[in-house]
Parts: C-alpha cells; structure tokens; sequence
C-alpha cells in the first residue's frame, strides 16, 4: 500500500499532521495537509465502534466494540505507515477515561502504534472543543456545546479565550435507556455551576455528530437551499420550535425520517431535549452549528495555532495561484485588486474580505461553456470546504462571481436569495458588475490601470479611458456599463482621454 494517502498539490509546504480520536460512539482518523493555513482534513475516515454503548450499563469499554477498534487501528496503523506520515496524535475521551476495562485497552493501543495515549480529563475535553470552534468560526464568543458519546462538554469563550469549562457525563450513550431521569440530572448541574448562573450569552454553539443529525431535519422541513452544515445560523425561532418537535417524537415518527442514520436515531431525541435546556439556561438567542470541534482544537493547541488565520484567504490565494498555473500570464489579480479597493475604499456596506477573495475566483470555470460557467462557479463556491466562512458570506461571495458572468438576471439563483438581506445582494450585484468591467478593460490594457479611472461625479458613473480602447463599446464592456449605471440609479458617461 504504497502512498495511500498521495500528497496533494499544495500550495504551501506540506506539513502533513494526522489524528486518531478514540470517542465514546466512533474512532475518527484525519489527515491535514499544513494546518496552520488550512484546517480542512484531506482525509477524513470515521469507523463506528461504539465502545461506550455499555458505560450505562456496568462502566466498561464493550468487549464487539474493543475487537471493532482494534481492527480499526490496525487499519489506520497501515495508513499512516504506507502514508510516510511521521507527525500525528492519538487522544482519547470519555468513555476511555472512566472505563474499569481502560487499562488493558490503552496498553493494546498503544502496542500498536507505538505510541502514548492521550487521556483527556473533562476540562481538557472541552477545552479542546471550544478551540476547535474557535478555528472554524467567525464568531465564536458564546457557550459552546459539545455532545459525544460518552459526555457533554460545555466552555464558554470571550473574544477567542476559553473563559470557564464543564463536563458531564452524560452523552448519548448514557441517555439510551434512562431518558426522562437523565434529564433531570442536566437540569440540576446547570443550575449548580456557578458561572452558568452569572452569564447570560448572546450565542450558543452546538457541535457534535447527533445535532448535525438534527441540522439536516431543519433543512428540510424549512426547505433551506444550502446544504451546508458547518457555520449554520438556524432561524431562532423556527430551530427552537423544531427541537420542541423533536423531543416529543414517537419512535416511529423518528423512521420516516431518512435524512437520520440509524445509528443517530435513538439519540435524536434526547440531543433536542439538551439542546433546548442550554438554551433556556442561557437565555440565547442564536444558534450557530460547528462542524470543527475537538480534532481541530486538540491540533491548534500542539501547533499553538494563530486565531486570526483566515481560511478564506489562504483557499483564494490558492484558487488565483491553479488559475495562473493552468492559463498564465492571463489575470494580474493583483491590479485588479489595487483598482477595485480605490474605488469601494468608501463603501463601508461591502465586505473588504470578500471583495478581495472573489477577485481570485475570476477565472475560475473558465474552461466551462460561457452560459454555464455563472451557476457552475456559483455552486463550486457554495459547496468550497472552507472555515469562518457563514453561509451568508458563501451566498454573496458566489453571487458576486455568478453576477460577474452573467450580469443581473438572478432567476437561477433566486432560492438562495433568502440566505442573505437586500443590502448585501445590491452589493454583490454593483461588485460583480464592476469587476466584469474592470476584466474587460484589464484584457486590452494587460491589466495596467494607470490611464484609467472610474468615478461618480454629481449623478453621473464616469468611465475615463485611453481612445485607442475605444473597441470596448462594442463588446460585453458597453452591456455590463449600462447594467452597473443603471443598478446604482446613475447616468452613464464615458470620456476617452
């Protein structure tokens, strides 16, 4: 098994790092190509085990379940071999950390690998989870909520800092057969933990498998068009009512369902319930889902991790630097991006991280049909795995670029309309616009600016451009200057100098 995970073509150095999550539920493995600039896993392979599934019962690591986790890294002992990955952690949770049975188990692990264990305590647990909100998040000052297998961790964070953490026992697996008692235990350790009861929070961040699970039921009983997990804002009300919903279930009602693995559906119920009792407790009044969590957090910790890195600009640098490579010498990204940020530099209503990042997807579809390429790229950019990237950032990023290929007529992105509020939309319209403009001119004038300059003066958009690019007029150029005059309720006028 030669280089079963091959090295992508990367645009940094690779500094490929790997994790092993042994949790209550599942043993997760993850590849990560150079963290420290992208917190997406190249490989992602989840292996359900269930080694918690008895905690309830007698407190032991189940014995199919152990024999299932051995395989399991035996398997994943062969990948990272074959893999010639020397950098990687190997941690364990909950129901490792409380088994009577643990000490076999961890010496039979570590016989394999070769390797020391890391046995989280609660606070690391959580800890670990919160930092991985941190990563993957805009915004992630809050309480964040992380349900497994064998607990339930909660931190809270202010401004990037783990500010106090809570771990309980009681994850799905602990709520399988005794659902209405363990409940009641939640409620009474809320209300016992003192920093709880000082705080209220704006923000609730849940994470975890079985409320993604509950994610995908929001998606569609409100017919929500982006199928996007992770940085998810729910509509408040319409989520709380939802979970309401839930946790009254019948278990037949739970079967029609088939956006609900099997594996997730005897804990759909009691994970709404929880969910519903942080909310009360907190007094929140948004929700935002976090696919990045413990893995994330547990590397960003060894790594020591900057927060202010910016996904979203490490994956444009990344797509201007293919773009080049496949077709170059054709787009100086980086004068077109002098040209525009003059004159949007007032403009306080657009986004700066997003008027730079879609400068990079300009040429991106290039090699797709001209009237497909608009929605094409509007979908790449949708479905793009990348972190602290909402999914009204994702809507209007797109809409940009779609814009820019197929000028104001939005009917075929019209459901995704709902995602982001009018001002952003007319923001995205006038920048797509403006940057097909400003392409035109760059193809003709080798992207050199310097004789040119766009302004609005009195009630009037006003093109000044060399006479001898007076070929403009007759192509795209005139169609996408009628549309942007137009869309800002302005005269157009053009002087060629």
């Amino acid at each position: 098994m030669n280089n079963l995970i091959p090295k992508k073509k990367l645009f940094f150095k690779d500094e490929r790092i790997a994790i092993i999550d042994i949790g209550s539920d599942t043993v997760r493995f993850q590849i990560f190509e150079n963290f420290r600039f992208n917190q997406i896993a190249i490989f992602n392979k989840k292996i359900s085990c269930g080694l918690g599934k008895d905690l309830i019962k007698n407190n032991k690591l189940n014995k199919d379940s152990i024999k299932k986790a051995m395989n399991a890294f035996y398997y994943i002992k062969e990948l990272i071999d074959s893999s010639n990955i020397k950098n990687y952690e190997i941690f364990a949770t909950e129901a490792v950390r409380v088994a009577k049975n643990r000490e076999a188990f961890i010496a039979d692990v570590e016989n394999i690998f070769k390797k020391k264990i890391h046995v989280l305590n609660g606070n690391e647990e959580a800890k670990f989870s919160a930092m991985g909100c941190i990563v993957g998040l805009k915004k992630s000052s809050g309480l964040v909520a992380d349900l497994g297998g064998g607990s339930l961790e909660l931190a809270e964070v202010k401004k990037k800092e783990i500010m106090n953490t809570l771990s309980l026992p009681l994850g799905v697996h602990r709520a399988k057969t005794k659902n209405k008692k363990i409940i009641e235990k939640f409620k009474n350790s809320l209300q016992n933990t003192e920093w709880l009861n000082e705080n209220k929070f704006k923000r609730v961040i849940l994470t975890g498998g079985t409320w993604r699970a509950l994610v995908k039921l929001y998606f569609d009983k409100y017919s929500y068009p982006l199928k996007v997990i992770h940085h998810f804002k729910p509509d408040f009300d319409n989520f709380v009512s939802m979970l309401e919903e839930v946790s009254n279930f019948k278990k037949k009602d739970l079967l029609q369902y088939s956006l609900i693995t099997k594996d997730k559906t005897p804990f759909i119920r009691y994970a709404a319930k929880v969910a519903l009792e942080i909310i009360n407790k907190t007094s929140a009044r948004q929700v935002v889902i976090s696919y990045t969590a413990i893995r994330e957090g547990y590397i960003s910790n060894k790594i020591n991790l900057s927060s202010n890195s910016d996904p979203l600009e490490y994956q444009s640098l990344k797509v201007a630097a293919i773009s080049n490579e496949l077709n170059p010498s054709t787009v100086n990204y980086e004068n077109i991006k002098l040209f525009t940020n003059n004159f949007f530099k007032r403009k306080s209503y657009l986004n700066k991280r997003i008027r730079v990042s879609s400068i990079s997807y300009l040429s991106t579809g290039d090699s797709i049909a001209r009237d497909e390429r608009g929605l094409f790229v509007f979908k790449q950019i949708l479905k793009s795995e990348i972190l602290k990237f909402s999914h009204s950032d994702r809507v209007t990023l797109a809409t940009v670029i779609y814009v820019f290929h197929n000028g104001i007529d939005l009917n075929e992105i019209k459901d995704y309309r709902k995602v982001i509020n009018k001002n952003k939309l007319l923001s995205s319209i006038e920048l797509g616009l403006f940057l097909r403009i400003v392409y035109e001119i760059g193809k003709l004038s080798n992207f050199n600016y310097s004789n040119i300059s766009i302004y609005v003066k009195d009630s009037n958009l006003i093109f000044s451009i060399p006479k001898n690019y007076s070929e403009l007029l007759n192509s795209r150029f005139n169609k996408f200057i009628l549309m942007l005059s137009k869309h800002k309720k302005l005269s157009q006028k053009i002087i060629f100098v």
